[in-house]
């Protein structure tokens, strides 16, 4: 026997009921997804938090501890406190290392120009025979595009008390206090050996912490 055919009331009320379901999913959908949200968004906004502190706090220890090595460093080495400051310390058993760097420019003003001066001043008058140790102090002094290296100078400063002339503690004084450095930002990077035996870099990004 044939279905009776629904009455047009009966299809509007099946559509109104209908459109009540999808109405009552969306809502329910939509509240899912904005709870989801809410607490996604504030969850990792709260642990990234937490996260960053954690790394400020670690970037201040960082950078207090290495410097302290760095400090014992040249007291225990005997280097003149110019320089960039640059350098890399490894453990003990070979698996971890970590490297300093100092961002940054360094200049010699007009007076090592005549510091120069002094210095020449001085083998011309006391060792103008030895041709051979001029050149080799005078290549420490050597210039590109018009600047001194100040680890070439590093290297002559090694020399300040070899000779007790006027002309060449004049010339070692003014390279001194001619010497300036600009510096910008400091970096530190972290790494570990891997199962092969590379090195491989420890990512954490301090620079806008």
């Amino acid at each position: 026997m044939a279905e009776k055919p629904k009455t047009a009331a009966e299809l509007r009320q099946e559509l109104a009921e209908a459109e009540a379901r999808e109405r009552a999913e969306n809502e329910k959908n939509r509240k899912a997804y904005e709870t989801l949200k809410d607490e996604t968004v504030t969850t990792l906004c709260r642990d990234a938090i937490t996260l960053n502190a954690a790394l400020a706090d670690f970037k201040e220890q960082a950078f207090t501890d290495t410097q302290e090595v760095y400090k014992l460093l040249q007291e225990y080495s005997g280097r003149h406190r110019d320089g960039k400051g640059n350098f890399t310390i490894e453990s003990k058993d070979g698996q971890y290392r970590v490297s300093y760097k100092r961002q940054g420019k360094s200049h010699f003003d007009e007076r090592s120009h005549q510091a120069e001066k002094h210095i020449i001043d001085f083998f011309n008058s006391k060792y103008e025979g030895d041709q051979n140790t001029k050149e080799m102090i005078m290549a420490l002094l050597e210039r590109k595009k018009g600047a001194l290296d100040i680890n070439l100078i590093q290297k002559l400063y090694q020399f300040e008390d070899r000779f007790d002339d006027v002309n060449w503690k004049k010339g070692i004084s003014l390279l001194k206090e001619s010497y300036s450095y600009n510096h910008s930002k400091d970096y530190i990077n972290f790494e570990h050996k891997d199962s092969r035996g590379e090195w491989k870099s420890i990512v954490l990004q301090f620079t806008n912490v």
